[in-house]
């Protein structure tokens, strides 16, 4: 009769006998057949899409080989197909994920996929091609052509990917890369640009979560770069900071019913029932929390034995595992001493399982070299000499049982598995008396070791140290354990509101500390509540002191404490607190041991065994505090929580006292900066959005192109929640409606402010961090000045006390950088001077940009721009202005409040009341409007008679007096400065105020009242000068002009007259046929000489005056001199 092999009715799933191949298998049915989302995967893909919606566009999925990262991928691309058999395979598999279809829709209809498989090549060209194949791919003409240019690093991809996305208004663009790290390895060799995926990265981080990029590595991004140089690390962990790493780490009980599900059977193996239920039992008892179907997790695996199908998890997650083997590449592959080679070998008679001494000879056998090499190999050569000594002159059984010890002690690590007898035996399928008879023999030639406090075997390595002893002498020294050394011990993770966070956009934790119930009850300490959390978990041990019988009653008494700011402390009774004081001790004297203990620096085995210790009591005391926590009985303010539902945990009843607590907080969904200390990159943005409103408002997403992150920030935080609003052809700031969560928040502020006094930004920050409102401080800025533009018309704004006109980029900046500096009033409407009010909008109208409206606020805001607007010299003139435009301009500049400026200080300043009022003021502004410019155009007149100019509209003559002389004027510099300037001149009020700020070595906008006076007389004085240089020329240069100078005196009158002039030499030219006529007229008239003389003076006073001006003709010597 022919024997029966395993193999025979034993097989691998075909599905997880091949692995997906993302590019190949996408839009195909078959190869999700039969996929599983397990909960590590659907954790990976919900944290992903959640990031999406918040603006986050570039991914990195990071895990071992085998744990469904591929599978996953290739889901989600299927499900964005949006039809086909390939996405109603996807749709059954996500579809009960609410964030995909907040992503990509129920059905989407608008996505692009492109799915790379990667190599070691240049991903460029690949994605290339991989782009150019999908939207070829695509029923219809394509959106987007190729690009006739293609760079090498990458840019006309990433160029095309933004324009698929803006030619999908309703969907996007979904890239997966799988085996991105061999991409990676290739940059590592330097074969490709690691730029490109920086680049990819950015893009997919501005498009709003339209363009998703999602890799598929199984190792850490940074371990690629390990062998490179740290310049070069440096610039990958930037590359890497762009990419959002979700780790896809399969659960070991996850791994288990993976195998099971692989492993398939048509016999009935009801003998491994038992075996199953043992090993669940000694998993259960070390990890708590532990699936209550293990068992029949376990049992489906059969013929791997329980054991070993436990270990294999922790295997594949081991470094030396990781060189491109899977859970799966183990079961299907027909490597010596494999499963597949145990199948074919094993008959069905034998009753035997693949346990852990057979999972020790495969790893000799197939991988020992490569253990040696990871951080196990000390360990493992320890674990094969133990293995020898055992082999010596021992039975078979014995060298099995220290191969499965040996295992069990270097890959157990997170699977709750120890190397109990009852394991043991189980393992092996021999009886307890024989497994337990052969131990005792290994422990007496130091093969083995008994650690009592795991209740297990282990791996002897060789120590004389007497650990428990240590320990129990310390345990006796301590006596009592102290509460604050247990919160220390404890290292308590804060309970995180989850439920909240997803419904506000708030995140919220509330502390977990452990207290002790004392008689007098509970000190300062511990109700404090740290800063930013929500609340406090305390749960209590029982002092020594406190009557078991009456603790509960003391509880409740407690728990309606009132607490600091509002915060809620929940308090709880532990249930098992004798354990976790039993524990925490042994803990702190083991610690005490590590740390004190000289002989252990020369006793590498004690060291190990310590730290182990150490480790296993940290994990035990983690559990029963787990434990506590969760079983413990709670109360808030003398009302009990019923936490023992299953679907009601700490997390669930944080949420519901955080809605509790924070009843009127606004929904803001934005990671960015919806936090108490938002990043660096998260604050930038804000600062961006801010000022980019100052500039913008009136615009749809205050005009920002493209999608960088404060675009984001002003989608999601202000036009979604309705505050920033389309109104006709402008976009506008209103307040919230009345159903709107915000609508509280502005309540609170308008009662703060009702008052009429100045509140200080702070205060308001105070107030609104506090319940029932609990705004995140990274987010408070953007609200205020939300609520400062929906509130312009009755808010006035003070910047280190003094009044601001306008929210201009100081204020954002002082809002951002320093609020203690920034103060508010409430400046109600008027109805009682409304025609006062309209009459001074009116004249405010004419002085600036944007005409007010009829409220007193903006009124005043408009009158103290203008004068904040005016030139630096008009601010501060004094000897050029009235009385009433001096009082005006110092009133309209420390103004304060906006009534006592308009109906007080205004009329007073103007002597004028009633109707008199607003023309008074009108022509005090138009004077202060004016002062500057008239000023400039004094000067200017000043200048063009100086240089003998006559045409003041005309400016095009004293241009080209001034071009012919450019570049001369010896070692003068400032006069050459001067030409080249009127070479220029425009005859503007800015040109004119260059020139005088060349004569006189400083800016306008830094005189005083003095200043215009002495600049009158420096133009002068360069006017002179520019004419000599025309008359005399200088070294290398002929003069452009001719002096004329002309002295007359005639008659009784004793008057006399000097005119001097200055002639173009090429004018002088044209006066030659006028000269010859009058001559031939004189001659005509055959004069004496002193007659000839009487007519040219009795000429010269008929037709000129006295200048008054002095001699051009001087010598420069003489001018120097002067």
């Amino acid at each position: 009769m022919t024997q029966a092999y395993l193999s025979d009715h034993v097989s691998v799933a075909p599905r997880y006998q091949r692995s997906i191949r993302i590019d190949a298998d996408f839009g195909q049915a078959d190869p999700l057949s039969g996929y599983v989302l397990q909960g590590s995967a659907r954790d990976a893909l919900t944290t992903t899409l959640r990031l999406a919606t918040n603006g986050q566009g570039a991914f990195t999925w990071t895990g071992p080989y085998g744990g469904g990262k591929s599978s996953l991928a290739l889901a989600l691309a299927s499900y964005s197909l949006g039809r086909g058999p390939a996405y109603r395979e996807a749709k059954q598999l996500l579809g009960d994920v609410p964030e995909v279809a907040d992503v990509f829709g129920r059905a989407p209809k608008d996505w692009l996929c492109v799915p790379v498989s990667g190599r070691r090549g240049n991903p460029v060209a690949d994605l290339r091609e991989a782009v150019a194949s999908a939207i070829a791919g695509e029923p219809g003409h394509a959106r987007t052509k190729r690009s006739r240019m293609e760079a090498a690093d990458g840019r006309d991809i990433v160029e095309r990917l933004q324009r698929e996305v803006e030619a999908r208004p309703k969907g996007g663009v979904l890239v997966v890369v799988d085996e991105l790290g061999k991409y990676l390895e290739g940059a590592a060799d330097h074969a490709v640009d690691i730029h490109f995926f920086q680049d990819l990265a950015e893009a997919a981080n501005r498009s709003e979560g339209r363009l998703i990029v999602v890799g598929v590595l199984h190792q850490a991004f940074e371990r690629y770069a390990d062998r490179l140089g740290q310049s070069v690390q440096d610039e990958w962990r930037k590359v890497q900071g762009r990419f959002a790493d979700v780790p896809i780490i399969t659960a070991v009980d996850e791994v288990i019913e993976l195998v099971g599900r692989a492993v398939t059977t048509e016999r009935s193996h009801p003998q491994s029932h038992q075996i199953a239920a043992i090993v669940a039992s000694e998993i259960a008892e070390r990890r708590p929390g532990v699936p209550k179907d293990l068992a029949e997790r376990l049992d489906d695996c059969w013929p791997l034995n329980p054991a070993a199908a436990a270990l294999l998890g922790p295997i594949t997650r081991r470094r030396f595992s990781q060189n491109e083997r899977s859970l799966f590449g183990f079961l299907a592959s027909a490597e010596p001493s494999g499963f597949t080679e145990f199948l074919q070998r094993t008959t069905l008679a034998s009753g035997r399982t693949f346990g852990p001494a057979e999972l020790w000879d495969y790893l000799q056998v197939n991988l020992e070299p490569a253990i040696m090499a990871s951080p196990d190999g000390h360990r493992w050569a320890q674990a094969a000499e133990a293995i020898a000594r055992a082999g010596r002159d021992g039975t078979h059984l014995r060298l099995q049982i220290a191969k499965t010890v040996a295992v069990i002690d270097l890959f157990s690590n997170g699977s709750g598995l120890a190397a109990s007898s009852r394991t043991i035996a189980a393992s092996l399928g021999h009886s307890d008396a024989d497994v337990e008879e052969q131990l005792a023999d290994l422990v007496k030639i130091s093969a083995l070791v008994y650690r009592r406090h795991l209740g297990a075997y282990a791996i002897y390595a060789g120590s004389d140290f007497d650990i428990e002893g240590e320990i129990e002498a310390r345990i006796a020294e301590r006596g009592r354990l102290e509460i604050a050394s247990l919160n220390d011990l404890a290292s308590l993770q804060p309970i995180l509101a989850k439920r909240h966070y997803a419904e506000y956009g708030t995140p919220r934790w509330f502390d977990a500390q452990i207290g002790e119930l004392a008689p007098q009850g509970l000190g300062p300490k511990d109700v404090r509540v740290s800063a930013g959390a929500a609340g406090k978990f305390l749960l209590l041990l029982p002092g020594i002191d406190v009557d078991p019988g009456q603790a509960e009653a003391s509880l409740i008494e407690v728990s309606r404490t009132e607490h600091r700011h509002g915060l809620p402390v929940i308090v709880g009774l532990a249930s098992n607190s004798a354990d976790i004081r039993k524990t925490a001790i042994e803990l702190e004297a083991a610690r005490d041991v590590r740390n004190e203990s000289p002989e252990l620096a020369g006793d590498a085995a004690a060291r190990r065994e310590i730290d182990a210790r150490i480790a296993h009591l940290s994990a035990q005391l983690e559990g029963l505090l787990r434990e506590g926590f969760e079983r413990a009985h709670w109360f808030d303010t003398g009302k009990p929580l019923d936490l023992q539902s299953l679907s009601y945990g700490l997390s669930q009843a944080a949420s519901d006292i955080a809605r509790r607590t924070f009843r009127q907080a606004p929904i803001v969904h934005s990671e960015l900066i919806n936090r108490r200390r938002p990043s660096s990159n998260s604050n930038a943005a804000l600062r961006a959005l801010l000022h980019a409103i100052v500039v913008g408002r009136g615009e749809q997403h205050f005009g920002i192109k493209g999608y960088p992150a404060e675009k984001g920030l002003a989608v999601t935080v202000l036009e979604r929640a309705g505050l920033y609003v389309r109104q006709g052809e402008r976009w506008d700031f209103v307040p919230p409606g009345e159903t709107s969560t915000f609508a509280p928040l502005w309540s609170l502020t308008d009662g703060l402010l009702e008052a009429g006094e100045q509140v200080g930004v702070a205060d308001i920050y105070r107030a609104w961090g506090e319940p029932p409102y609990g705004v995140q401080q990274g987010v408070m800025p953007l609200l205020l000045v939300t609520y400062l533009f929906s509130r312009r018309h009755s808010t006035a704004i003070y910047a280190k006390e003094a009044f601001q006109p306008a929210i201009s980029d100081l204020v954002m900046d002082l809002l951002l950088q320093d609020p203690d500096h920034i103060a508010l009033r409430s400046v109600p409407t008027d109805a009682a001077n409304a025609v006062a009010l309209k009459e001074f909008a009116a004249v405010a109208s004419e002085f600036v940009e944007e005409a007010p409206s009829e409220e007193p606020l903006e009124i005043a805001q408009a009158l103290v721009q203008f004068a904040y607007s005016l030139p630096n010299w008009s601010r501060k003139a004094q000897a050029t202005l009235s009385k009433q435009a001096i009082d005006v301009r110092r009133l309209l500049l420390d103004a304060d409040d906006p009534y006592q400026l308009l109906f007080v200080d205004i009329p007073e300043a103007l002597e004028a009341s009633g109707e008199g009022t607003a023309p008074a003021l009108r022509t005090v502004l138009s004077e202060l409007d004016h002062a500057y410019p008239d000023m400039i155009e004094d000067l200017k007149t000043r200048m063009l008679e100086g240089l003998k100019h006559r045409d003041a509209g005309n400016l095009s003559e004293l241009v080209e007096r001034a071009k012919r002389i450019a570049g001369h004027g010896g070692d003068d510099l400032k006069l050459r400065g001067f030409i080249t300037r009127l070479a220029e001149f425009d005859g503007s009020t800015e040109s004119m105020a260059e020139i005088c700020g060349l004569v006189m070595g400083k800016p306008v906008t830094t005189w005083h009242d003095l200043e215009p006076s002495r600049a009158g007389m420096q133009l002068s004085e360069y006017a002179y000068r520019f004419r000599r240089v025309e008359l005399f020329g200088d070294s290398d240069q002929q003069p452009t002009q001719t002096a004329v100078m002309v002295m007359a005196g005639v008659g009784s009158t004793e008057r006399s007259v000097v005119r001097r002039a200055q002639i173009a030499t090429e004018a002088q030219k044209r006066l030659g046929p006028l000269l010859d006529e009058i001559g031939k007229t004189l001659d005509a008239a055959q004069l004496e000489p002193d007659m000839v003389l009487a007519v040219i003076a009795e000429l010269a006073q008929r037709y000129i005056e006295d200048d008054g001006e002095r001699d051009v003709t001087v010598p420069i010597s003489a001018e120097k001199e002067a």
